[in-house]
């Protein structure tokens, strides 16, 4: 490996994005193969810019654009045998991405966030829920008490600095991941991504 070349991967991921969703699988079997660490994190992207406001408020090419989206996601989803189901709301994300600053401190990411992720695009898992957010952190192995101090301490610092991460990296959108301050934006790029990683190992 260059001298000079980091051994971490900043990766950025949305809950409620259906590309960050089926980006995990491709992304960890990348991590498996190149020995290279990620460092996981959540990120809020500005879907009502993205896609013409409230699912209501929306225009018809934006209502075109986000149906298209879905049907390019089922299809993408089904071979990897995953189900992702369409949504009518845009989801406030904070809570869930606070969980998962959480749980990744507890060494409990996937634990906690594979399980959620699976049932909320089954749209069996309200993103936005408490009650549904400690069951799920409680069923990862971690202490709901310790949740409930850390969402009255620290929990609005924490995830404040990660959109402050993101920003200075110039991260847009979600999935991307960064490797010596360059972005990869996309599950399509992937590929460019592990051929970067192979390249600086050399």
């Amino acid at each position: 490996m260059h001298e000079h070349a980091p051994a971490v991967v900043d990766a950025f991921i949305d809950l409620r994005s259906p590309y960050s969703y089926l980006a995990l699988g491709p992304v960890r079997r990348l991590v498996e193969r190149s020995g290279v660490a990620f460092d996981w994190w959540p990120f809020i992207t500005d879907f009502r810019s993205a896609y013409g406001g409230e699912a209501e408020a929306r225009a018809g090419r934006d209502i075109a654009k986000v149906k298209y989206l879905y049907m390019d996601c089922r299809r993408l989803a089904r071979k990897q045998g995953l189900t992702i189901r369409a949504t009518t709301k845009l989801w406030d994300p904070t809570l869930g991405c606070q969980a998962m600053l959480f749980a990744k401190a507890r060494e409990r990411l996937w634990t906690f966030i594979d399980p959620v992720l699976a049932a909320f695009w089954r749209r069996e898992f309200d993103l936005e829920s408490r009650a549904d957010i400690a069951s799920a952190l409680q069923s990862a192995g971690l202490d709901v008490q310790d949740w409930h101090a850390y969402l009255e301490s620290q929990a609005g610092t924490d995830l404040a600095a990660a959109q402050a991460r993101a920003e200075s990296l110039g991260v847009f959108g979600a999935p991307t991941f960064v490797y010596r301050n360059e972005l990869f934006w996309g599950g399509d790029r992937l590929d460019l991504l592990a051929e970067t990683l192979k390249a600086a190992q050399a």
